[in-house]
């Protein structure tokens, strides 16, 4: 995409100069600037003061940053970039207000479910395969193909339990025991007898809480619907008495490679009874579940209306829980630990699948990221359980701390995605141009074909000429090309003579440059998410659980 002019604000679309390590790789980014440069002074001080940053070979594709601070405070709305690119968005199967909001906010204009003019869709569920793999480079979709194998709840448990037969149970015992009803119904009745205790009875793919109930016997189970049930984990850590859980925000920006972000913040829900172990409270929702959106119906719900006291009411932030426990002397960079140790094996567990469907149904490797909403269960020995991941984790936004958490998560995501700042109707224009051409071509070869058949059956019998030289003047020039090896095909690194590769990538071919450099940048843009996977230490602390892949 040619480089933009400068606004009357002073700033400028036109990218930084080529640092000097770069290399080129086959096949790049097909938005590239091709017109003439500012010095890369001037063009730093114009990209710092537009909401943007230069990625890519020579720093020419140009992605928007998202700015929570000025949505909080209220400022001027930043529409410079969005509106000069004209970047649109829409929303699939259901609409979200904070997204809205926050596209609204920096220049996006929503558009039609139905049109395709879109840079990225926000949707509910899963897109169907013809529209994902109608995806151009530059769209953005926030759902991975079969990422339900770890939300949907019998989907997660089967591929813990596959992990734990394979690695053992030792090292994948984060999920409480379960059984998929009713199929495994025998099981759990046999599990029953061996240890008699509570059980939660969960519908394997809902949310918010709808459907679940505690039972201690397995004749309170229904057997004509799917359900998952689970052994109740009857020892949860309590503060002043009431039981909760964690939602943790988790980013996944690739499945191949494997690219793990997790939020710095998240919320610490509580329930709104206090906890007892007796079952004479079992069928107390309240009591038991720590659902938002159970809680908020009853009379004892408490809710903060501040957004710097994050420690009052019935729902915290995490940091506010982590301050807590430090306070009376617990280990917080443990719990933390394990926390991420779980939030890895589960989606690792989940890898092939998903980046199997990934190859077969997206056309580029950035078309699609993914949100994950973990709930997770902190017991008495500060061991983290996960009691189910969502797919699409609630952004309402019911009080202030809500609004400042996740408006600060979501501008970072979409910034840490990024969104390439690209005009959605110039890129189904020159796709047009280019059937266009295609189709020229294709009617012009046909045209030349029927000439050499008539002029050959003219002269089948001459003498002058030949049924072979004919051929050979009326063949597309374009086969001609055959004979001369492209320059790059020489080389499976990418590099080309006179442009060395940077330090660190030698030995690296062209893709994995690319992947390399664009998480670089994923970094230089990632705000409050922190990458867990992979670090400096994955390698030794997870090389085990990819053998069974390879």
């Amino acid at each position: 995409m040619a480089a933009k002019t400068a606004d009357s604000d002073g700033g400028s679309m036109t990218p930084s100069e080529p640092s000097d390590g770069d290399d080129r790789s086959d096949r790049d980014s097909d938005y590239e600037s091709d017109d003439e440069e500012e010095s890369p002074k001037a063009s730093r001080r114009h990209s710092e003061k537009l909401n943007i940053q230069w990625t890519g070979y020579a720093r020419r594709t140009p992605v928007i940053l998202f700015c929570p601070e000025a949505i909080l405070a209220k400022k001027a709305p930043k529409k410079t970039v969005g509106e000069r690119y004209h970047m649109t968005y829409k929303f699939g199967s259901s609409e979200c207000k904070i997204v809205r909001n926050i596209f609204n906010y920096h220049g996006f204009h929503e558009v039609h479910p139905n049109s395709s003019d879109f840079n990225l869709i926000w949707t509910g569920g899963h897109l169907k395969p013809f529209t994902l793999r109608s995806l151009t480079e530059f769209q953005k979709v926030n759902h991975f193909p079969r990422s339900y194998e770890i939300t949907r709840k019998d989907r997660l448990f089967k591929n813990i339990q596959r992990m734990q037969q394979i690695k053992g149970v030792k090292h994948f015992d984060f999920i409480p025991q379960s059984y998929i009803l009713p199929s495994e119904y025998q099981d759990f009745c046999a599990a029953f007898l061996r240890e008699k205790g509570l059980w939660i009875v969960k519908p394997v793919a809902s949310s918010r809480g709808r459907g679940v109930f505690l039972c201690n016997h397995p004749d309170q189970v229904p057997l004509d619907e799917n359900l998952i049930v689970c052994k109740y984990i009857a020892n949860p850590l309590l503060i002043d008495g009431f039981k909760f859980d964690i939602r943790l925000y988790v980013c996944v920006t690739s499945y191949d490679p494997l690219c793990i972000y997790l939020f710095e913040e998240g919320l610490t829900r509580f329930a709104t009874v206090k906890y007892e172990k007796s079952n004479r409270h079992i069928r107390n929702q309240c009591m038991h579940l720590t659902n938002y959106s159970v809680n908020k119906k009853s009379d004892d719900y408490v809710k903060n209306d501040d957004p710097d006291v994050e420690d009052y009411g019935n729902k915290w932030s995490l940091g506010a829980f982590l301050r807590y426990l430090r306070s009376r002397g617990k280990d917080t960079a443990a719990l933390m630990m394990r926390i991420e140790d779980v939030v890895i094996k589960t989606i690792v567990s989940a890898e092939v699948p998903v980046a199997t469907a990934c190859k077969m149904f997206m056309p580029f490797r950035g078309n699609c990221f993914e949100l994950y909403g973990f709930d997770i269960l902190v017991d008495d020995n500060l061991k983290p359980w996960v009691l189910e991941v969502n797919l699409s984790p609630s952004l309402a936004c019911d009080s202030p701390l809500d609004m400042k958490i996740k408006t600060n998560m979501m501008c970072d995501l979409f910034s840490l995605s990024g969104v390439v700042c690209h005009d959605p109707m110039m890129r189904t224009l020159q796709q047009s141009r280019r059937n266009q051409e295609v189709t020229a071509k294709i009617a012009a070869r046909a045209k030349d074909r029927r000439r050499w058949k008539i002029e050959a059956d003219k002269r089948l019998n001459s003498d002058d000429v030949s049924i072979l030289d004919m051929s050979a003047r009326y063949r597309p020039s374009s086969a001609s090309s055959l004979k001369q090896r492209p320059q790059s095909a020489g080389s499976s690194s990418g590099s080309r003579p006179g442009n060395p590769q940077p330090r660190g990538m030698a030995g690296l071919n062209s893709e994995e440059i690319k992947i390399l450099r664009r998480l670089k940048e994923e970094d230089q843009r990632k705000g409050g998410w922190v990458r867990i996977f992979p670090t400096p230490d994955s390698w030794d602390l997870y090389s085990w659980v990819f053998s069974c892949f390879t």
